[in-house]
């Protein structure tokens, strides 16, 4: 293998052409067999199993055609999920009209709060529960995670 941080450059590289944005990408060995794994969503929209399978098959094709890998390794390609932790203000705009949890610097420690996100913009979050509204900057913002929700509220359609 050239190494790591060339394969996660063409591989950025392929999910940059497709618009979609590189979360995460990891290496590992288990038993001699290479596991790589890629983490993508897209700033509007939802990344689709069938975006997966595409980037897992131009992955596959990469890597063949350039000679990174030995044949034996295995490749995920996925979404983040909802708990995966959102991290750039674009993936707060995405989420805006979902329930968080966030944690925050406190006076005496890390401090949690859950709310619905209504706002987000390039200071920070707006969180409002039925008792209160908290607007932490992303400084403040130690981690942030969607909450899943049975019956979540419409979202009102752009028009």
């Amino acid at each position: 293998m050239r190494g790591a941080p060339a394969l996660e450059g063409e591989i950025r590289t392929l999910f940059d052409d497709e618009g979609i944005v590189l979360l995460d990408f990891t290496t590992s060995s288990h038993g001699g067999r290479m596991t790589l794994r890629a983490v993508g969503d897209r700033k509007d929209g939802l990344l689709s199993i069938d975006d997966c399978v595409r980037l897992t098959r131009q992955i596959q094709h990469l890597i063949s055609e350039k000679c990174l890998l030995a044949d034996d390794y295995r490749l995920e390609v996925s979404s983040p999920g909802l708990d995966y932790p959102l991290r750039e203000m674009w993936q707060f705009v995405k989420n805006v009209g979902r329930m968080l949890k966030v944690n925050v610097h406190g006076e005496r420690g890390p401090r949690e709060i859950s709310g619905r996100l209504t706002a987000a913009d390039a200071e920070g979050i707006t969180l409002r529960s039925d008792e209160q509204e908290w607007t932490p900057r992303y400084g403040e913002l130690l981690n942030a995670r969607v909450l899943p929700e049975i019956n979540p509220p419409r979202k009102e359609s752009k028009r």
